[in-house]
């Protein structure tokens, strides 16, 4: 991971849904960690339901990355439901970063709308601890860097929270669940333990 991010949080004012409102894909290149960016397009396109429904736990302040694995994964899905969850209340971050891309959103509350190219989505941001939350069933999966503060006991849970034929994607863990394993580009790893999977 040769390139330093940084960015700081800054109050933006929602500007409301605009489709023409393009990613800048040379700004998104300078905030997402280069080394991962090739492997992006080794990963395998998948089905999933209209309107899936993706978990992110421990999510962070990191938009870009849920949103390029569902772009290169899941081409022909227009619509996701996004819920992040995080100990820290990083919308304000995730906000900046989206306007960082000249990416334009409508929001009310703790949730914003958005396009990202031709696809809408909407995203849901609760603070909290994930092991204390009533989790709903979900379509999707989505793990990075939340190894050191992964509560124990905690993969088993999302798992069974996972709906059958749903998909699984993490950086880490998840070895002992019967999964039907898919092409992982190990390379999106720091711990050379990449795993997508669908539940059977």
């Amino acid at each position: 991971m040769e390139n330093l991010i940084s960015i700081m949080g800054r109050n933006i004012k929602a500007q409301g849904l605009n489709k023409s409102a393009l990613p800048d894909r040379r700004k998104i290149k300078e905030l997402v960690f280069s080394d991962y960016l090739p492997y992006l397009d080794n990963l395998p396109q998948l089905n999933l339901p209209s309107n899936p429904l993706l978990f992110y736990p421990g999510c962070g302040s990191d938009i870009l990355m849920p949103l390029l694995y569902v772009e290169k994964m899941f081409p022909a899905i227009k619509e996701f439901s996004f819920l992040f969850i995080d100990i820290n209340d990083l919308l304000q971050l995730i906000q900046t970063t989206l306007d960082e891309v000249g990416v334009s959103f409508s929001q009310d509350g703790n949730k914003i709308d958005f396009y990202w190219d031709e696809k809408l989505i909407h995203l849901e941001f609760q603070q909290g601890d994930v092991s204390k939350i009533d989790l709903p069933e979900y379509d999707l999966y989505f793990e990075q860097f939340f190894r050191i503060m992964k509560p124990e006991g905690f993969e088993e849970i999302a798992y069974n929270k996972l709906k059958s034929n749903g998909i699984l994607i993490s950086d880490n863990g998840f070895q002992k669940f019967p999964l039907e394993k898919k092409n992982s580009p190990q390379g999106l790893s720091p711990y050379g333990e990449m795993i997508i999977g669908i539940k059977k």
